[in-house]
């Protein structure tokens, strides 16, 4: 219910589903892991006065100012999708790539220095809490978010810092936006390390903290009230921690998608 009877007024409970039916691509970084092919995406979210749920992400948020707004939240760890087909918010299952690497240079690899995903000991879900503030001001959105660990899967935390720029152009609606991400050495040894009972004959690697900067580009052009192409591209850098793992063959992971979206709510 709301307050008042102005145009301006919304109601506190917003519920919003959406389809997206196109065509993209995640690659996968490691040996023996699959690219995630992008055909439907769902974007479902339902907010109240306080609390939300935004696809897969729970949480409860207070505006401290008109610019300012502080969010408690919590959400599975995406680390693990790299690991398993079906995981999460994956609805669509991964197909394996034969590219990655020519045959002659992945098989010397493989045998001196290098562990496909199916060698090792399974991956642990974990489910992460933590704090979000977020900033608005005119067409900017700055954003922090730090995490903890509270399944006790990793033991360790991430966080993140990014900044967006959105701008109108005759050619639709864009986004650009740069975020740096940080992983724990205890996230990234859970994932990326290797124990010695896991691969024999692979020396044993133990998993530094990661920084990694990623770069991404959103696009939206209106085709009617319900309807809009939508399409993005983003760029995740891999630094060292990350590839000198044995399951590590690629420095960085690329995500795109076009598209057209369709407003059911």
């Amino acid at each position: 219910m709301t307050d008042c009877d102005s145009d301006d007024c919304v109601d506190k409970s917003q519920l919003m589903l959406s389809l997206t039916l196109g065509y993209g691509q995640r690659s996968n970084p490691l040996y023996g892991g699959a690219e995630l092919p992008l055909i439907l995406l769902p974007d479902v979210y339902y907010y109240t006065e306080h609390w939300f749920f935004d696809n897969g992400k729970l949480g409860a948020s207070w505006s401290l100012n008109p610019e300012w707004q502080l969010s408690f939240i919590g959400q599975l760890n995406a680390e693990k999708g790299y690991f398993q087909k079906w995981f999460g918010s994956n609805f669509t299952p991964f197909t394996y790539s034969n590219s990655s690497l020519p045959e002659s240079t992945a098989v010397e690899k493989a045998a001196a220095k290098t562990a496909s995903i199916q060698q090792v000991s399974k991956r642990p879900t974990a489910f992460d809490a933590g704090l979000q503030l977020d900033w608005f001001k005119q067409s900017w959105h700055g954003q922090a978010i730090i995490w903890q660990d509270i399944s006790h899967s990793y033991n360790g935390q991430h966080a993140s810092v990014s900044l967006a720029k959105q701008w109108q152009h005759t050619t639709g609606w864009w986004q650009f936006t740069g975020r740096l991400l940080w992983k724990s050495a205890k996230l990234m040894d859970t994932y990326y390390g290797i124990n010695h009972d896991e691969v024999f004959n692979i020396q044993h690697y133990h998993a530094k903290a990661s920084l990694q900067p990623e770069i991404s580009l959103q696009w939206r052009q209106p085709l009617t009230n319900r309807a809009t192409l939508v399409g993005f591209f983003r760029y995740l850098y891999l630094d060292d921690a990350m590839t000198n793992s044995p399951l590590t063959r690629s420095d960085h992971i690329t995500t795109w998608f076009f598209g057209v979206n369709y407003r059911f709510y």
